[in-house]
């Protein structure tokens, strides 16, 4: 294993590559990307509507040797009268990917994330993170999502009415046809995806339709999208936010967190950026003044209408409104560290993410060109359920033992199947509330069987 890297140990994934420590780095796997399209309920009487899916996944390691990286023309979103008027943007509305066409999967099963995109946006808004998330071990999947993508608001224009919008119930399709009706186009990841670890993460209107995925999500993640309130699957929650945001104001996060009672949760909010921090949307066009002043200058007036929404905390408007807003690579780097450390804290058992996150203030790195102390605010909330889970674990060690069954019954049944707590037994912990609560549990359970042994 390579220095500073950390090998997954949920049962299961002894074979999957050690990420690197460092959750804002990328993961050892090459990214493959595949396309195809699921039927889904439109929830109008036994309607179904069909869902173009995009799915990231870890590639076979040397599989891409001598093959081009892939990249999207997100011209692609756009109603055929508007795109026409873009015929000579191709230059300047390209989407680079880290990512390959079709590369071979790579051995393992891995845990699966739904990405939710926001308002007038579409599957690929947030590239930076979909390609980081699946090179550390994650199949992601992302839709465009009828009614609220891109192509349907603009398609208004032309006088189209957008379908019904339902994120909630598109996300619940397609986890659903993954898991038990893969369609042809993605039979690649047959026997790949791990259904016991899941995670949705959304942005803005899609972090609201994440919130409300807690009873088929381990892991929610809401960017600039509120927070959830209850799940009866959600084991770990992260609300993401920027400070300057306008289209979701920071002060209704903050008070959005406070309250959630689902814990281990956690808030962080990255500084002098807006809305679109998590996303590529201030990246995307941005030599040419951003996305919606392309498609002004090629006359598609309704862009007009998404002005605000669509360039919100961008940097390119600093010299045109002389705000001080951060390049879109500092809240990338903010993302990926904070929502990677939850989610392999939780999917991947990496106990040690823990200390990374409390400590995401000073140990987040920024690239180049960003100033360091981007994380404005950090907080969590995370040792009311540890304590009171480790202490019926400890309780149900003592009782299988009296009742002569402890070494029948392996810990990770015992303590209900916390495997955060109990990966490989009770003797791996090394918890999130620190190293040191090992020794004590350990002191307490020699201190039992010396007493009941007498």
């Amino acid at each position: 294993m390579a220095s500073g890297s950390i090998a997954a140990s949920c049962r299961g994934q002894e074979g999957l590559l050690p990420n690197p420590s460092d959750p804002s780095q990328r993961g050892p796997y090459q990214v493959g990307r595949v396309l195809g399209y699921i039927d889904v309920a439109d929830g109008w009487f036994k309607h179904t509507r069909n869902l173009t899916v995009e799915v990231w996944y870890p590639a076979m390691p040397g599989s891409e040797k001598g093959r081009p990286t892939f990249g999207y023309d997100i011209r692609e979103h756009l109603p055929l009268r508007q795109r026409t008027k873009l015929h000579d943007a191709a230059d300047i509305t390209y989407q680079t990917c880290d990512c390959f066409n079709d590369l071979p999967i790579a051995n393992g099963t891995f845990p699966v994330l739904a990405y939710i995109h926001g308002t007038a946006a579409f599957r690929t808004e947030s590239l930076q993170q979909q390609t980081h998330w699946a090179s550390r071990g994650f199949v992601v999947v992302a839709a465009d999502h009828p009614g609220i993508q891109l192509f349907d608001l603009l398609g208004i224009v032309d006088g189209r009415l957008p379908p019904r919008t339902n994120q909630q119930s598109d996300v619940r399709g397609i986890l659903n046809a993954l898991q038990t009706n893969i369609p042809k186009e993605l039979a690649i990841l047959s026997g790949h995806l791990d259904w016991q670890r899941v995670a949705v993460v959304g942005h803005s209107a899609g972090g609201f339709a994440a919130n409300d995925l807690g009873d088929v999500a381990d892991v929610l993640i809401p960017m600039a999208g509120f927070a959830p309130k209850s799940g009866k699957r959600v084991k770990s929650v992260l609300v993401l936010a920027a400070r300057n945001d306008t289209i979701v104001p920071y002060p209704k996060e903050i008070q959005a967190y406070a309250q959630v009672s689902l814990v281990p949760r956690r808030f962080a909010s990255v500084d002098a950026l807006g809305h679109l921090f998590c996303s590529d949307l201030c990246w995307i066009g941005a030599s040419a003044g951003g996305i919606v002043q392309i498609a002004l200058d090629h006359g598609i007036s309704a862009a007009k209408l998404f002005s605000s929404l669509g360039a919100n905390g961008c940097a390119y408007l600093n010299k045109k409104s002389g705000t001080q807003y951060l390049e879109p690579q500092c809240g990338w780097a903010f993302v990926n560290y904070a929502s990677s450390g939850v989610l392999e804290e939780t999917l991947r058992c990496d106990s040690g993410m823990a200390a990374k996150l409390s400590a995401m203030k000073n140990e987040l790195q920024p690239p180049q060109g960003c100033p360091k102390g981007i994380v404005f605010d950090y907080r969590e909330h995370i040792g009311e359920t540890l304590f009171v889970d480790a202490a019926r674990c400890v309780y149900a060690i003592i009782q299988a033992f009296l009742q002569n069954r402890l070494g029948k019954d392996p810990a990770s049944k015992l303590c209900g199947g916390m495997e955060v707590l109990t990966t490989h037994g009770i003797w791996h912990y090394s918890g999130l509330i620190a190293r040191r609560f090992k020794q004590v549990l350990v002191t307490l359970m020699v201190l039992a069987t010396g007493a009941f042994s007498k």
